[in-house]
């Protein structure tokens, strides 16, 4: 036994599932038949005992009816209820057969016996099965017994025929469970084999491979959305990460390309000007401070939930700082400044929010002015009480058909010049996060070939 249960388990899943399910189906289809028949034989021979003690009771009554009645005289009723293959005797009360009425059963298979009690009992004569009942009987002076002895050929024919037609169905049973089990097996087993297919998948062509779903409502179903959501939740771990590395180098470049300028300018001549040399050695240690907090920013820019504390920024400072440091890097570029209607209004925005905000905007306007060199930052408050900031360039422009997708991540409206430039497609798509974390708006509205404006409205501070 415990070498076929090893050979067993020793099989593919497919067909040792299919191996046991069609033995378990097979186990019960047969204990389902042995049950049925083991009822179905007891109830057939209580239905034999009850005709037979039913049989007995009118031979009884018959006799009780007139006690004088003389044992030969009720020959001719004991003929009529007698039927074939039975055998009925009075008995005195030695035992001695004073009438026997028999109807093809042999005398001497059962021989007389003398009873005070009644009682029952089946016996097998060779292959016969025979069914006994003896009754004690007062007929007048005389005390004796009455036998009635009956073989049950219908009832073992009829059970034969029962034994027979269980054992086809047995036999049916098996063969159909055998099949059922092969359909049960594949149908277990088929969304095991999705579930290998799909990670092999994975290990191919990366993370976005899922199982085919289907409620069944059973553990392989569950198991199938466990693991595309587990899956989901890793595809987004790894989006997290890449979006990190990718937003971590696009917002580096910008200020350690402020402090490099200011370092260059103090290399050359910055070093022998006093107030150069301050004014530079301040900015850089600004934008040092601001790569300190900006890694803290990039781990919850993806998130992009407000900064706590109270925030009370000065959007004029923060855009002349700006443009103070892109004047550095870019001496080429003349830089504009409307800003007048701004003064003494603040904004509730974290003031690393708001400059990383302005230092996108500004860093893709300068890439994409061609050579139109002139940047206009204006600033305004609206209707609505919200501070409105538009940085305008007269540069090559944008079709009117990208525009839309222009905040997606990632999204260049011409790849290859956008490589050559160094932009990534995260600029937009961050700045529209930090905005709408503070329930701000930002939109862009562009001319091929005549330039673009960037709209930028943020809540004013309430206090």
């Amino acid at each position: 036994m415990k070498k076929m249960i090893m050979k067993i388990n020793a099989l593919p899943i497919k067909w040792r599932i299919t191996v046991w399910t069609s033995l378990w189906m097979c186990f019960f289809f047969l204990l389902y038949n042995l049950v049925q028949f083991v009822v179905l034989d007891r109830w057939m021979l209580l239905e034999e005992e009850h005709a037979i003690k039913k049989r007995m009771d009118e031979i009884i009554g018959y006799y009780e009816d007139n006690e004088a009645r003389d044992v030969s005289a009720s020959r001719s009723f004991l003929e009529k209820v007698n039927q074939n293959n039975q055998l009925i005797r009075v008995l005195d009360e030695s035992g001695k057969p004073l009438l026997t009425i028999n109807e093809g059963l042999p005398d001497q298979w059962v021989l007389p016996k003398a009873v005070s009690t009644r009682e029952l009992t089946s016996i097998w004569h060779s292959q016969d099965h025979l069914l006994i009942v003896r009754s004690p009987i007062h007929i007048g002076s005389l005390t004796g017994t009455i036998e009635i002895i009956r073989e049950l050929e219908n009832y073992e024919k009829l059970n034969h025929f029962l034994l027979l037609i269980m054992a086809i169905g047995g036999l049916g049973g098996i063969a159909f469970s055998t099949f059922g089990g092969i359909l049960l097996g594949r149908q277990f087993v088929k969304p095991i084999a999705q579930l290998t297919e799909t990670m092999g998948n994975i290990k191919y062509n990366g993370l976005s491979q899922r199982v085919d779903f289907i409620d069944n409502r059973d553990e392989l179903s569950k198991l199938s959305q466990i693991f595309n959501e587990m899956m989901d939740r890793l595809e987004g771990s790894f989006k997290k990460q890449n979006q990190f590395v990718e937003d971590a180098s696009h917002e580096l470049r910008t200020p350690i390309a402020i402090i490099e300028g200011h370092l260059k300018m103090l290399s050359r001549w910055g070093k022998d000007d006093p107030s150069i040399l301050n004014e530079s050695l301040n900015a850089s240690l600004e934008e040092l401070a601001r790569l300190k907090g900006l890694t803290q920013d990039l781990l919850a820019s993806s998130h992009a939930e407000p900064l706590p504390g109270q925030n009370q920024t000065d959007p004029c400072l923060i855009l002349t700082k700006v443009v103070d440091d892109f004047s550095v890097i870019h001496p080429a570029f003349l830089f504009e400044m409307k800003t007048q209607s701004l003064s003494n209004v603040t904004l509730d925005i974290s003031a690393h929010h708001f400059k990383q905000i302005i230092m996108i905007v500004m860093d893709n306007a300068i890439k994409y002015s061609g050579d139109q060199k002139n940047i206009v930052i204006s600033g305004s408050i609206t209707k609505d009480k919200e501070i409105q900031i538009q940085i305008t360039d007269n540069g090559i422009g944008i079709p009117e058909e990208h525009i839309p997708q222009l905040f997606d991540r990632f999204y260049r409206v011409d790849k290859a010049r956008s490589r050559k430039v160094g932009g990534s497609g995260l600029g937009l798509s961050i700045a529209k996060r930090l905005v709408e974390a503070y329930n701000g708006t930002i939109s862009l509205t562009s001319r091929e070939h005549h330039g673009t404006v960037v709209t930028i409205k943020l809540p004013r501070s309430t206090e």
